[in-house]
C-alpha cells in the first residue's frame, strides 16, 4: 500500500512577543508617574510658602500688639497722682485789735486758689478737702477750710476756692513783737490734702486711688489799718502723710 502523501501543515500562527512592548511600557508608565509626581509637588511647595508667609504675618502681629500693650501700660494703664498747688491768697476780710489779755488779735477771713492738675489720661473724682493754717511759734491750727468735691478731666487742671477763718488768738511772743515793733509780717503754713480716684479705660481695668497732700508758705502783712498777703503763695510736696 503506497503510503499516502504527507499532507501539508497547516498555516500557524506564530505570536512573537516583542520583548520591547513591556519595557516601553513600564518606561512610558515611569516618566507618567515621575510627571504626577512633579504635578503633586507642586502644590505642597506652593503652600509651603504661603505657610511661612501666614506665620512671618502672625508674628508681625503679635509683636505690635506687644508693643501696643507695653505703650498703654505706661501710658493708659498707669496712674499718677495728681499735683496740688496754691496761686492765690486773698484778705476778704480782717479785725486787728490790741488788748492786755491777750495783747494781739488778728481775725482774718482769707480765701485761698487750689489747684489740683491730673497727670493721667482718664478722668479723676476727688473727694471734698481741708486745708489747715497754722502760725508760727502757735500750737494747733487756727484756721480751717474745706472745698466741694469735683472732678478733673483727662489731663486737666480743676480750680477751687477755700475760704476760712483764721483767728490768731494765741499769737506767742515773737508775733506781737514782730507785729508791733517788726515790720508787721505775720506767717502762716498751709496744709492741704486731697483723695481721688482714677477709673482705668472706664473701670474696665479697675479703679486706682490717688493720694496728694502739699504744705505752702504764706505771709500776711499786718498793721491797725490793714492786712494783706505779702506775694504769692511757696509751695511743695507734702509726703509726710501730713
Amino acid at each position: 500500500m503506497a503510503e499516502s502523501d504527507p499532507k501539508k501543515p497547516k498555516d500557524v500562527d506564530v505570536i512573537v512577543f516583542d520583548s520591547t512592548t513591556k519595557p516601553k511600557s513600564t518606561k512610558s508608565n515611569a516618566v507618567f508617574t515621575a510627571d504626577a509626581d512633579v504635578e503633586t509637588a507642586k502644590p505642597t511647595d506652593g503652600s509651603s510658602r504661603l505657610l511661612r508667609r501666614a506665620c512671618y504675618v502672625v508674628g508681625v502681629i503679635a509683636a505690635a500688639a506687644a508693643v501696643s500693650m507695653l505703650a498703654m501700660s505706661l501710658t493708659l494703664l498707669k496712674v499718677r497722682d495728681p499735683t496740688l498747688s496754691m496761686d492765690t491768697v486773698a484778705v476778704d476780710r480782717f479785725s486787728v485789735r490790741f488788748g492786755s489779755r491777750p495783747p494781739l488779735r488778728i481775725n482774718v477771713t482769707l480765701t485761698a486758689g487750689i489747684v489740683i492738675r491730673n497727670p493721667n489720661y482718664e478722668s479723676m473724682r476727688f473727694g471734698a478737702s481741708v486745708t489747715e493754717f497754722y502760725v508760727d511759734g502757735v500750737e494747733g491750727y487756727v484756721g480751717l477750710g474745706a472745698a466741694p468735691a469735683g472732678d478733673v478731666a483727662a489731663r486737666g487742671t480743676s480750680h477751687v476756692r477755700v475760704g476760712m477763718d483764721v483767728f490768731v488768738d494765741r499769737v506767742g511772743p515773737a508775733v506781737v513783737g514782730e507785729v508791733l515793733f517788726g515790720r508787721g509780717e505775720v506767717g502762716l503754713t498751709s496744709h492741704t490734702a486731697v483723695d481721688g480716684r482714677v477709673s482705668v479705660l472706664g473701670g474696665l481695668y479697675g479703679r486706682r486711688t490717688v493720694h496728694v497732700a502739699m504744705r505752702c508758705r504764706v505771709v500776711l502783712r499786718v498793721s491797725a489799718a490793714a492786712v494783706a498777703a505779702a506775694g504769692s503763695p511757696s509751695c511743695v510736696a507734702d509726703f509726710t502723710g501730713h
